[in-house]
């Protein structure tokens, strides 16, 4: 139905006008005529023709600025950055001490050495010098008197020397002797590091002495006449001495007031006495019926002045 409508449209359209000369007409569908109620309608007032516009002149050239050097962006303000951190303050460190001990004993281990001058003319037998060289060894030990500054104590000391000489190129003899010395002592402290000490005592002595001739050989190469001999004996022997020890104070060593050993050195003088020695060397033979003696020498003293060097360990 709607297909024959519109051939009916078309063959009832009017032929195409030419409009290359007249103003172009409506065309049939412009040409509808409105309804009733819309021709009633006032129509709008045409549009003013629009004024001429004026000429615009032409702008002057504007100076255009340098660009400005292009800047880092800048970072929003924060928060300020926290210090750098700090190692660690150790807390202080407390230096370690020792309790101020007070001495109030003191125990020696000593070695000495030292020299004896025995003024006896009849010690030439055994030795020109009179200088006898001795060395020894001991231990002692004391205790505070009081809170004072002395100390009393006592000790032990073994001594020995010897020499070897001859009479007259013809008999050679030799001596050695040994003390076994037991003592009482006093020491005063002048400072801490310095006493002052006086001591006696006294103790058995051993002396060995030999003797040695040398024979001759006769016109057989025969080897005869010489002889030796031999005597020990025990002498009384008393000493007294005094001399001064230097050692290191407390307050010089690692612990300070609490240490308990230090060392020093020692010097000391004084006179031992020693009973005389009978010179009556046994002959040394083999058995015979006829008894043998030798001559008597006569004694000697061997005593004098002494003095002495020592160092020492002492725990306190």
């Amino acid at each position: 139905m709607s297909s024959l409508t519109l051939a009916l449209v078309l063959s009832f359209a009017p032929a195409p006008a030419d409009r290359s000369g007249a103003a172009e007409a409506p065309t049939a569908v412009e040409a509808w005529s409105p309804a009733p109620a819309e021709s009633a309608a006032p129509a709008p007032a045409p549009a003013p023709a629009p004024a001429a516009a004026a000429p615009t002149p032409m702008p002057l050239p504007m100076p255009v600025p340098a660009p400005a050097p292009e800047q880092p962006p800048v970072a929003a303000a924060g928060p300020p950055p926290p210090p750098p951190a700090s190692a660690p303050i150790p807390p202080p460190s407390r230096k370690r001490t020792w309790p101020d001990r007070p001495i109030r004993w003191r125990l020696d281990i000593a070695g000495e050495i030292g020299t004896s001058v025995i003024r006896d003319p009849a010690w030439r037998a055994f030795d020109d010098n009179r200088s006898a060289f001795n060395a020894g060894g001991g231990v002692r030990g004391d205790f505070r008197l009081g809170k004072g500054r002395v100390f009393l104590g006592g000790g032990a000391t073994f001594r020995r020397f010897g020499s070897y000489g001859g009479i007259y190129d013809a008999i050679d003899m030799d001596i050695t002797v040994r003390d076994v010395l037991a003592f009482l002592r006093l020491s005063i402290v002048a400072v801490e590091g310095v006493d002052v000490f006086v001591q006696a005592g006294g103790g058995p002595s051993f002396a060995s002495l030999s003797t040695h001739t040398y024979g001759s050989y006769d016109a057989y190469d025969a080897y005869y006449g010489g002889s030796s001999a031999y005597q020990r004996n025990v002498l009384g022997m008393g000493d007294g001495q005094a001399g001064l020890a230097l050692y290191l104070p407390k307050k010089w060593l690692p612990r300070r007031g609490a240490s308990r050993a230090t060392a020093g050195l020692e010097f000391a003088a004084g006179y031992t006495f020693r009973s005389k020695l009978a010179v009556r060397p046994a002959l040394n033979v083999d058995e015979d019926p006829i008894p043998t003696h030798t001559s008597e020498f006569g004694d000697v003293a061997v005593r004098g002045f002494q003095w002495r060097f020592g160092l020492f360990v002492r725990f306190q």
